[in-house]
């Protein structure tokens, strides 16, 4: 039986887009461009998911989720807020997710594959155990090392190099590597394991479109325990190249430098 996904959006454009995108991978979706409409639909149909806009008649979406889990028989409903309102991208879509009651929270603009993954993980989600988990069940008796207990970076990188970890690790495939470069601001709350598999699934649905990502230059100025790192970077998409100017915020640990915001801006033209 395909999951169900409710979609509440007062933009019927946006509402469309997100509504084909999710029908494409096999969900049985249901739209709505009211809040109210689309809490009785929520009743109604229990979905898997719910993808919910803040901005809406009716029903505003903060005041949705809220309901949503103060009801018992919807209460574990997975909520994914895609909103435009929230446009300070120095806080990290995890900083939103918590405030909203929500378990993820998408930027618009959003790229539709990103729409994807994030449902698809959420959606999966409730699948995932992990290795420590697995271990404890167990009775604790494994001598094998949890992913989580690796190192989450080398100190002696500069939050430039972190940077470009970061980014090229898609290349590889290397999500540990990835997870690795982040402060616990960017991870809300993901085990390492859980974040590489969420990883290794959005690069599965990609299905090889985005076959690199690289860094082209970067520019960093460092203040007491803060840096910021202005980076160029270049995606390579279905054969086309997306050039990006993002801006990071990383903070020193003992750990090492991690990345604690990202600021993306696309440009309208490759770099050459």
């Amino acid at each position: 039986m395909s999951k169900i996904v409710l979609v509440l959006d007062d933009d019927h454009e946006n509402l469309e887009i997100m509504t084909s995108v999710l029908r494409s991978k096999g969900y049985e979706v249901i739209g709505c461009d009211n809040g109210a409409e689309g809490f009785r639909l929520l009743l109604k149909h229990k979905p898997d998911l719910a993808v919910v806009d803040l901005k809406m008649p009716g029903m505003s979406g903060l005041e949705f989720c809220r309901r949503l889990r103060r009801t018992p028989e919807v209460a574990q409903t997975p909520v994914l807020v895609v909103s435009g309102l929230l446009d300070d991208r120095d806080k990290p879509d995890a900083y939103w997710a918590a405030g909203l009651g929500a378990d993820d929270y998408l930027a618009k603009p959003f790229d539709p594959l990103a729409l994807l993954s994030r449902a698809e993980y959420l959606l999966r989600k409730g699948r995932y155990v992990s290795d420590a988990v697995e271990a404890k069940e167990a009775g604790g008796g494994s001598s094998k090392a949890s992913p989580d207990a690796a190192p989450r970076s080398k100190p002696g990188l500069s939050p430039s190099d972190v940077v470009r970890v970061f980014v090229e690790s898609w290349n590889t495939g290397d999500f540990g590597a990835e997870y690795d470069t982040m402060g616990e601001e960017m991870l809300g709350g993901l085990t390492r394991t859980e974040y590489i598999q969420r990883r290794e699934q959005s690069r599965a649905d990609d299905r090889g479109r985005t076959a690199s990502q690289r860094v082209l230059d970067t520019a960093e100025n460092i203040s007491h325990h803060v840096a910021k790192v202005m980076c160029l970077r270049e995606d390579m998409v279905s054969g086309t190249p997306r050039t990006k100017e993002e801006t990071y915020v990383l903070k020193q640990t003992a750990a090492g430098w991690k990345i604690v915001s990202v600021r993306s801006k696309p440009l309208p033209f490759a770099i050459e």
